[in-house]
């Protein structure tokens, strides 16, 4: 409910008019923000640095529209060694990035595979001291999309579950600990999220080899 009030309150803060140009200008892919939220978060903390992103229901061309936060968002995940903490930024239109109350726990609270949850947690408890290196290799949002959209099962759960939602994790390579992968701190890795109130297909993206690998049961 907290997270919800946010972003009505910030959707009342966007005094714009939605004619077709401010929509086109407003639509955002997850990398297209992270240099304004980096300095933006370092009145926060000098060394602040990217540890990961949050898609919370993204267009399937991997975007979010900027005019409508309270129906979607890309949330940066902020890391500084000196605080040993995280912060977390939203961008607002025509106003910057401004710190978010949705958190960690906001986050897994939309993760009902008890496999998928249990490993994000993991991560999650690591990004206090781990982050994505500034050199890192890494797609944007639309490239994952494209290529989990083009999967037979991804292709079947959207088909079978009508109305299913999109969430997408960006997450430093280092901090992921699934069975069979090693991570690697030159590369940062997506984890999406297809899913109902009571249904999921989670799916992990390892950007070193180009792999798909599903981690929901």
């Amino acid at each position: 409910m907290k997270k919800i009030l946010f972003l009505i309150v910030l959707s009342f803060a966007i005094f714009v008019s939605c004619d077709d140009e401010n929509i086109l200008q407003s639509l955002f892919t997850a990398k297209e923000n992270v240099n304004p939220v980096l300095s933006a978060a370092a009145s926060w903390s000098s060394d602040a640095k990217l540890a990961g992103i949050y898609g919370w229901n993204i267009s399937t061309d991997g975007k979010v529209n900027l005019l409508s936060p309270t129906t979607n968002a890309f949330v940066y995940i902020v890391q500084s060694d000196s605080k040993g903490s995280n912060e977390f930024y939203v961008p607002v239109y025509a106003a910057g990035p401004v710190k978010s109350p949705i958190n960690f726990t906001t986050m897994l609270g939309y993760i009902q595979d008890p496999t998928a949850k249990g490993i994000l947690s993991t991560i999650f408890g690591a990004l206090a001291t781990t982050n994505i290196n500034s050199s890192a290799t890494y797609h944007d949002s639309p490239a994952v999309l494209t290529t989990m959209l083009a999967r037979s099962d991804v292709s079947t759960f959207r088909s079978s579950h009508s109305g299913s939602k999109i969430d997408m994790f960006l997450l430093p390579s280092a901090a992921i600990s699934i069975p069979g992968v090693i991570g690697n701190s030159s590369y940062a890795d997506w984890i999406v999220h297809f899913y109902t109130d009571s249904n999921s297909l989670v799916l992990y993206y390892n950007r070193q080899f180009g792999t798909i690998i599903k981690i929901s049961l």
